[in-house]
């Protein structure tokens, strides 16, 4: 039995000394102060996919009421329209803002007869433009909501067939204004569908039977494909 006791004794003292040699070098290892501290980074960040210059393909329809100063009753239009879209964003974390513009070709046409129905007012805006400034919120990285406002432009071709009329053309100004919503699929492409409000001033035009004003609205809904640089 005291051999045994003998030989755990010198086990233990074994194990202790060598305990004791490999310490200095584990903390030696680990540093005055042990382990170095974990930091948290926090989450990645928010990237800014709509941020910079931007054109698209734009395409949709249009629906028009052009008042008339020959009947007490809105002359009304409807057709399709596409043209191109683009302009620059400023962006900070989910804060948009920037311009743009659009350039359309359309066909929004209409018929009314006035004079007792011996004449008939056949109003068609072919082009239109506008300028305008842009402010959205980032709802989720790839989600922008927008708004904008800004100044239009029309041009109309306005013949009147019957006694007194004529073939003529109209320019119209005016403002607009809308919003919607623009999707990013990656950093350089993106969905846009926005609906826009415009109202032109009147336009007042010489015919040989006499002066006749137009003053058309429009609502257009479209979708746009859009390239960032």
């Amino acid at each position: 039995m005291r051999a045994r006791f003998d030989q755990v004794v010198a086990l233990a003292a074994v194990l202790m000394a060598g305990a004791t040699a490999s310490s200095p070098a584990l903390s030696a290892d680990l540093g005055p102060n042990g382990p170095p501290p974990i930091y948290d980074a926090g989450p990645p960040p928010r990237p800014e996919l709509f941020a910079g210059w931007w054109v698209g393909a734009t395409l949709g329809g249009a629906t028009s009421g052009i008042a008339f100063s020959e009947t007490p009753t809105d002359i009304q239009a409807s057709g399709l329209l596409g043209g191109v879209t683009g302009g620059w964003n400023w962006q900070n974390g989910p804060i948009v803002m920037g311009l743009e513009g659009d350039v359309v070709a359309a066909d929004i046409s209409g018929s009314q007869r006035f004079a007792g129905g011996a004449n008939i007012a056949k109003p068609s805006i072919d082009t239109m433009a506008d300028l305008r400034l842009r402010a959205g919120v980032a709802v989720t990285p790839q989600v922008l909501l927008f708004a904008t406002i800004g100044g239009a432009w029309a041009d109309a071709s306005l013949p009147i067939n019957g006694p007194g009329g004529a073939s003529r053309d109209g320019t119209f100004f005016g403002w607009s204004v809308g919003g919607g919503a623009e999707v990013a699929f990656n950093p350089n492409w993106s969905a846009r569908f926005d609906y826009q409000f415009t109202d032109f001033g009147k336009d007042s035009v010489s015919y040989p039977g006499g002066n006749v004003k137009y003053d058309p609205n429009v609502d257009t809904y479209r979708g746009s494909l859009i390239y960032h640089f």
